[in-house]
């Protein structure tokens, strides 16, 4: 096989368990520092940021599950958002339906909340994203042409499964899935970390045959299939697992690190 291009899921597979960069990773990373390695996550831009400064990377970034990319500047390269008026009528839906249901906004790098009163779930979300939110309503803090990238509900299990039920039928325009058990991700239709991931091969000239992609979840498997090699993280479940190429060692283990360089093996 060919590798010209690597993408990467951050919580699960590019982190531990602990959500730290491994050495081991580093020194991988450090010693394949000729391939892009793109970080794809449905964190906000700044949170992928504070990685890759970590990490030294130095690379354009796939945010909010395929939602939005920039390049190494911030300067954007992709943008499949939905209209202001879509996450107004959403979270109308959200409030008045299911009340105990907390929401955030995200468009481009800014994070709204209607109140920073900190929960355990706003609390999570701030160590997530390393930036503390705007307060208020969208359609106070946002102009109407501004993009909605994606909101993120967080709530008991089978209150995320009620609301997942309920958004599905009457929001045929958007992408809405569990990225955990407690975690509802809503995202315009045409938003995909595939689809974004395409459009990055296609800025590098590269060919589908030529990336490698490592996930551990439900919503890696569009990018996983996507590309020449999927490799899912021995943590991921099992219908992820079908879904690639390859299996590697848990995200405890160093599984992203041992498989790529199994693969560079000689490059």
């Amino acid at each position: 096989m060919t590798c010209k291009i690597i993408f990467s899921d951050i919580d699960g597979t590019f982190l531990t368990p602990e959500q730290t960069v491994s050495d081991k990773t580093k020194a991988c990373l450090a010693r394949h520092a000729d391939i892009p390695f793109i970080l794809v996550s449905g964190r906000m831009p700044t949170s992928i940021r504070t990685i890759q400064r970590e990490t030294g990377l130095r690379a354009p970034l796939i945010a909010y599950s395929g939602a939005l990319a920039w390049d190494e500047n911030g300067a954007v390269l992709y943008d499949k958002a939905m209209t202001l008026a879509t996450a107004v009528s959403l979270r109308e839906k959200i409030r008045s339906g299911f009340p105990e249901i907390v929401s955030y906004t995200f468009s481009n790098d800014d994070w709204i909340t209607d109140v920073d009163d900190g929960t355990a779930a706003l609390y999570l979300e701030k160590e997530t994203t390393a930036k503390r939110p705007l307060v208020g309503q969208p359609e106070q803090v946002l102009k109407p042409s501004d993009p909605v990238h994606k909101i993120l509900c967080a709530g008991e299990p089978a209150l995320i499964d009620a609301l997942e039920n309920s958004l599905k039928p009457e929001f045929p325009q958007c992408t809405i899935f569990k990225s955990q058990a407690r975690y509802l991700e809503i995202m315009a239709r045409a938003a995909s970390k595939s689809a974004a991931a395409a459009a990055l091969c296609d800025l590098y000239g590269i060919g589908r045959g030529d990336v490698v992609a490592f996930g551990d979840n439900f919503n890696d498997v569009d990018l996983l299939q996507f590309a020449g090699t999927g490799v899912a993280m021995g943590n991921a479940p099992d219908a992820v697992k079908a879904a690639a190429d390859l299996v590697a060692p848990s995200n405890a283990e160093d599984g992203l690190a041992v498989v790529l360089d199994s693969l560079l093996q000689g490059k």
